[in-house]
């Protein structure tokens, strides 16, 4: 005989899977995405949180949103990468210039680059996406990137330490237990 509540936790299960079709952890600290006009300009950083000092892959991704054509398809909303742009960055850190990445031209719609930042901290960076403005000006995107070297080296003996700690502490229960016989 079928179990009638396997049965309709089963039929639930059915009918909420297909609701469930995008999962993700958190976003990385140093990605993020504006969008002005048509156009958005993502930013993220490999490692998530990069070190003063130590060079980093700095990634760049450029898309079009494509306005529907009439209101009847207003919610069709293409987006796409954006193929022959221009763009240039700039870097500050309290407010002053501390590095560029020179006006290039790109043929397709992600890029990335090596850079290294010299001192912990937030740093700003505007990204000026060339010629697609209204009557061909130029768009500036600002965004936060946070250098860290609190973890550092010590982050790993952290982790490293706790788990031996555990490892200790699970094989010294093992070892001193006593078996305990029950009183009748």
């Amino acid at each position: 005989m079928i179990d009638i509540r396997f049965t309709a936790l089963l039929v639930l299960a059915l009918l909420i899977f297909p609701t469930v079709n995008y999962a993700s952890a958190h976003n990385n600290l140093n990605s993020d995405d504006q969008t002005i006009g048509n156009y958005e300009v993502q930013v993220a950083t490999d490692p998530e949180i990069p070190d003063a000092n130590h060079p980093f892959k700095l990634s760049f991704r450029v898309l079009n949103h494509q306005s529907a054509s009439n209101i009847f398809n207003s919610l069709n909303t293409q987006v796409s990468e954006v193929n022959n742009f221009r763009m240039g960055v700039r870097m500050y850190y309290n407010d002053q210039l501390v590095g560029t990445i020179p006006v290039q031209s790109f043929d397709k719609g992600e890029w990335s680059t090596q850079y290294t930042f010299h001192e912990t901290g937030n740093h700003i960076v505007d990204v000026d996406l060339y010629d697609v403005g209204p009557n061909g000006k130029t768009l500036t995107y600002t965004f936060n990137i946070t250098i860290l070297s609190v973890f550092g080296n010590i982050f790993p003996y952290i982790i490293s330490s706790g788990g031996i700690g555990f490892i200790v502490i699970v094989v010294w229960a093992l070892m001193t237990r006593r078996k305990v016989k029950p009183k009748h």
